[in-house]
């Protein structure tokens, strides 16, 4: 209730016929009170609306649960914020969709690194570097005086050339042994061609070795006195069988001459 002063007596008007008077009059002249009321009561309608939209509950939570300091029309804008919260909820539904999306990406790609790992390692290459014509020459040793011996190893085919010395000037034979040591799972053949005394002769007939695990040749001949009755063999080391590379395929030839004394 309002009072109002009037020459000679005290009035007492209700707020509501104030309020209706104020409408009638086109005026929003409204009293700060019932101003602060209806602005409540606008963010009231836009808390409602706020609930029906999706996400809304978050957009309705950041307001203050009056409207005292916005106008009445905020009602309004409590309702488009409600709308632009729910458009957001969409969105987050499509993210995790694109998620998904990435999970398959995953998986494809670890199915092609799988295919890119496997295959087998290529096999070893056993075959020799060179012909009998380009053989690799071995050091002289004696046939006739002595136990002298030289050693070589590899892992792949090979040709060598050696010469069997006439070192005592008696008349004593020239012999030699070469024995060929193949590693466990690898077969290696062993052949020895005997040339004359000034170089090797890679057509003359081959001699191949006996036995096993070691495979060998063994041969001598007559010394001729004032005759040079040296010799030069052409020795092959021929790939058989097996699949081991490096180390586990490394074969062991020694040749030693004067063999047939027993010394």
């Amino acid at each position: 209730m309002l009072s109002m002063d009037t020459p000679g007596r005290t009035l007492l008007v209700p707020t509501l016929a104030l309020a209706l008077i104020a409408c009638a009059n086109g005026t929003n002249d409204l009293m700060p009170g019932y101003e602060e009321q209806a602005g409540g009561g606008g963010g009231g309608v836009g808390g409602e609306e706020t609930g029906n939209g999706s996400g809304g509950d978050a957009g309705g939570a950041e307001r203050p649960a009056s409207g005292a300091d916005r106008p009445a029309s905020s009602s309004m804008s409590s309702a488009g914020t409600g709308s632009i919260a729910g458009e957001a909820g969409n969105a987050g539904t499509e993210g995790e969709g694109g998620d998904g999306g990435e999970g398959a990406g995953g998986e494809d790609g670890a199915g092609e690194g799988g295919e890119e790992g496997g295959g087998e390692e290529p096999a070893c290459d056993y075959g020799a570097p060179a012909m009998c014509s380009g053989a690799e020459a071995l050091r002289e040793i004696a046939g006739d005086v002595g136990s002298d011996s030289v050693v070589t190893r590899g892992s792949t085919s090979r040709w060598f050339k050696i010469n069997i010395a006439d070192d005592s000037g008696s008349t004593d034979r020239i012999s030699f042994t070469a024995r060929l040591t193949s590693p466990p799972g690898m077969n290696f053949d062993l052949f020895v061609y005997q040339g004359d005394s000034d170089a090797p002769d890679c057509y003359a007939s081959g001699t191949k070795g006996t036995g096993s695990p070691d495979e060998v040749v063994a041969a001598g001949w007559n010394d001729v006195p004032i005759f040079e009755t040296n010799r030069w063999l052409s020795i092959e080391v021929r790939y058989v069988s097996g699949t081991a590379c490096g180390s586990e395929a490394t074969w062991t030839l020694t040749v030693q001459g004067n063999t047939e004394s027993g010394s």
